[in-house]
């Protein structure tokens, strides 16, 4: 028998990904694919597409790999999404995600009702969505699944919510019932590094992957980020480079501040403290876009920075305003300004957004000790990388994947089969530092006056969403 490995999977938000990882940390093999999905205003996932993309992955890897070797599966996805299947497990409609904007009006209401941004801003909104736009399809749904839990129920035929920890789950009781909604549609939660089930011959015969293979929760994806850059002590962080992106630090010490989340970390006597970019990753890839900028991104590699603000908030904010309508501002446009510029503009706000979530995170007495670590789809870009550590002040660093959920869903794969005793060790006989971005003092300077208008720019305009 070859080398055993781990089946790892992340069904993020834009992007799906597959890697077959070694106890030791060795990516044997790897391979993603967009989404056929539509977006903009809706925001919704076709269960055939996520099948698709979990095929087309996972056939990719086990070409170069040898299935018989696979000793385990993991999976992690995208945040808030909801698909509702029927009593017999089949979706009733396609699901919908956390960015959809026949969602705002529900978050909308429970951030009115209560201070309580974990509950008003996850799942609890599209279960209502449901209730009241598609009564008839509510009342036949008898599950809510997130997409990496349907992806598990197609494998074992098991259907049950994954999380990471008690501290935050997808939903609790207290908050479905205060909501209205029906407790029995909402599966009972396995939690990380607990077995779901095992994979069956069914799923063996469609897709490759041998029957019997145990298959473990992780939780949404990023709570396997933190495992997967080792935010699991006190003064370790991490930067999420996805689709929607933030800041993550561990502390020893819970922070109360309606600008942030702060929740029970699943490392015991430790907080996760969180500063959320609602489009990060979308941002630039509507720029790109817009711009056509294949063609000149080269370009920004030798421009200063051209003095334009831009407030990356194209599908509503968290962190610090938790509107749902705001929207995205450029400011300081003048005639010489060119596309790259605006390019350039977009990867900032976006910087200044992180240093903006820094800030309040740190205000608390809350200090970064270690690099903060990277990982999403952006963590290639070395230019924005260096911009992210230039604007914050702070060291950057990326490991061996950029992809750090992968590595994540590996280390709870590890510590659960008994490779490792525990998370921490295994994170770090896993995990290797590929490179570190260090800020250049100058560049920072210059960088605090944008900043500064950036925040006066955003309080002045905050009130007209």
């Amino acid at each position: 028998m070859s080398e055993p490995i781990f089946l790892c999977i992340d069904a993020g938000t834009t992007r799906f990904k597959a890697a077959a990882i070694t106890p030791q940390g060795e990516v044997l093999a790897g391979e993603d694919c967009n989404y056929a999905s539509a977006d903009g205003s809706v925001h919704e996932y076709s269960h055939h597409d996520l099948i698709a993309a979990f095929s087309q992955t996972v056939r990719a890897i086990l070409y170069v790999t040898s299935p018989e070797s696979i000793i385990g599966i993991g999976i992690t996805g995208h945040g808030p999404t909801l698909i509702p299947l029927d009593s017999h497990c089949k979706p009733l409609h396609p699901g919908v995600g956390y960015l959809d904007d026949r969602v705002k009006r529900y978050i909308r209401r429970l951030a009115d009702r209560e201070n309580d941004k974990i509950t008003s801003t996850m799942y609890i909104p599209i279960a209502l969505f449901f209730r009241e736009e598609m009564p008839g399809m509510y009342e036949r749904t008898s599950a809510f699944l997130q997409p990496f839990d349907y992806l598990a129920l197609v494998l074992t035929g098991v259907c049950v919510a994954s999380s990471s920890s008690s501290g935050i789950k997808p939903w609790h009781s207290s908050k479905i019932l205060e909501a209205g909604l029906d407790q029995e549609k909402f599966p009972l939660i396995c939690y990380m590094g607990e077995e779901i089930g095992k994979t069956t011959p069914e799923a063996a015969g469609r897709y490759g992957i041998p029957a019997g293979v145990p298959l473990y929760a992780v939780g949404v994806d990023f709570a396997a980020a933190l495992v997967g850059t080792n935010m699991l002590e006190p003064g370790r962080s991490c930067e999420r480079a996805g689709s929607s992106g933030g800041i993550n630090l561990c502390t020893d010490k819970p922070v109360h501040d309606d600008r942030l989340l702060c929740y029970e970390h699943f490392i015991r006597g430790t907080w996760n403290v969180a500063g959320i970019t609602s489009t990060y990753g979308k941002a630039v890839e509507w720029a790109e876009k817009t711009l056509d900028a294949d063609d000149f991104i080269q370009e920004r590699l030798c421009r200063e920075p051209p003095g334009i603000i831009f407030l990356p908030y194209l599908k509503g904010e968290r962190t610090p305003l938790w509107d749902p309508y705001a929207k995205g501002v450029f400011f300081g446009l003048e005639h010489k300004h060119d596309a790259v510029d605006l390019l350039i503009a977009v990867h900032t706000g976006i910087a200044l957004s992180m240093r903006d979530c820094i800030g309040i995170i740190e205000s608390h007495n809350c200090r970064f000790r270690h690099p903060i670590v990277t990982t999403g789809g952006l963590t290639w870009d070395e230019w924005f990388m260096q911009l992210k550590a230039d604007v914050t002040g702070k060291t950057f660093s990326r490991m061996q994947l950029f992809d750090a959920e992968l590595l994540g869903i590996a280390i709870v794969l590890a510590a659960s089969l008994g490779y490792y005793k525990s998370l921490a060790t295994a994170a770090s006989a896993i995990l290797r530092e590929e490179k570190r971005f260090t800020p250049r003092k100058r560049k920072t300077l210059l960088y605090d006056r944008l900043f500064r208008q950036y925040c006066e720019i955003r309080t002045a305009v905050s009130p007209h969403f």
